[in-house]
């Protein structure tokens, strides 16, 4: 599956975390098999205002650029809030019409997930073993949760 390979490369350099026309840049996600489901789970922190939005949504997509591009589009939706800055319009972006049910994504991705939320759960930095891991990423107390999504659809968004 090339596909799950260049998300997971493509992650530590961002991704799209697409949720009612609103991106937001991801740098973790992860692939899995839960109840016999293929899924990819994303995390947001509570301040957020994609966590908002997912809170109140059944469904997301991952929206994932080519190796090296859209470097610009990453560092401003990593930078800038839903809440404050249309983002697609400052950016002058088009979104991708969804084509599994789920939302659509940011046009001009290489690759496109779209997953159904079929669990979400609060993190909690007090079960967390390492302490340096608290202390990066929780000392100021605003925690992420986790929302897991059965993959409904791939694709790659000229194909």
């Amino acid at each position: 599956m090339d596909w799950m390979k260049e998300t997971n490369d493509q992650l530590r350099r961002g991704a799209f975390l697409m949720v009612d026309g609103n991106p937001m840049t991801i740098g973790w996600g992860q692939f899995g098999i839960i109840w016999n489901k293929q899924t990819f789970s994303v995390y947001v922190r509570h301040s957020r205002y994609t966590y908002t939005l997912l809170k109140n949504a059944s469904t997301f997509t991952i929206s994932v650029p080519e190796a090296g591009a859209m470097k610009e589009e990453l560092a401003f939706c990593g930078t800038h809030s839903g809440r404050t800055v249309h983002k697609m319009q400052a950016l002058h972006a088009e979104l991708s019409p969804a084509r599994y049910g789920a939302q659509d994504g940011f046009a001009g991705c290489s690759l496109h997930i779209e997953c159904r939320i079929l669990f979400r759960t609060d993190l909690d930095e007090h079960l967390l073993e390492d302490p340096a891991l608290v202390s990066r990423y929780y000392a100021e107390g605003d925690t992420h949760t986790m929302f897991i999504g059965e993959i409904l659809g791939v694709y790659k968004e000229n194909e």
